[in-house]
């Protein structure tokens, strides 16, 4: 029979190897447009993607997309591995399409977005209204 220190030591090993604790952050947030939820009509699609901003203010080269769910306007980043990203600042991307076209018409590309948000561990949930620029 398998002790309690046993277990409880193998529990934090499997929590260890699965990368628990590793620093990566899930954030999360929500599209809204005059405070209401951004909806997309059928055939549409909202890509979101996070791009580091180094100290010298120039885009850094990893980005992190976050996944979009439609059904209630929220995101959360989850990275290309699904690990994350780490903490930093970074500059929130957007594009809108519908048959590879931007409805946002680059307005919120990566050059021109106006949302640049500081992101923690303490960070509880990013909001970006559309008709709210900071």
């Amino acid at each position: 029979m398998i002790s309690r220190t046993m277990f409880m030591a193998a529990v934090l090993l499997s929590m260890a190897l699965a990368g628990c604790g590793s620093g990566m952050l899930k954030t999360k947030g929500r599209i809204t447009k005059s405070g209401a939820p951004f909806t997309l009509k059928q055939g549409e699609d909202l890509c979101i993607y996070f791009c580091p901003v180094k100290a010298d203010g120039s885009p850094g080269t990893t980005v992190y997309p976050a996944f979009f769910n439609p059904a209630d306007s929220t995101f959360q980043v989850t990275g290309s591995d699904k690990n994350g990203m780490p903490a930093g600042k970074y500059r929130v991307w957007m594009e809108h399409t519908i048959n590879k076209k931007d409805l946002f018409k680059g307005a919120y590309s990566m050059t021109n977005t106006p949302y640049v948000f500081d992101v923690d561990s303490s960070t509880r949930e990013i909001e970006i209204d559309l008709d709210k620029k900071p």
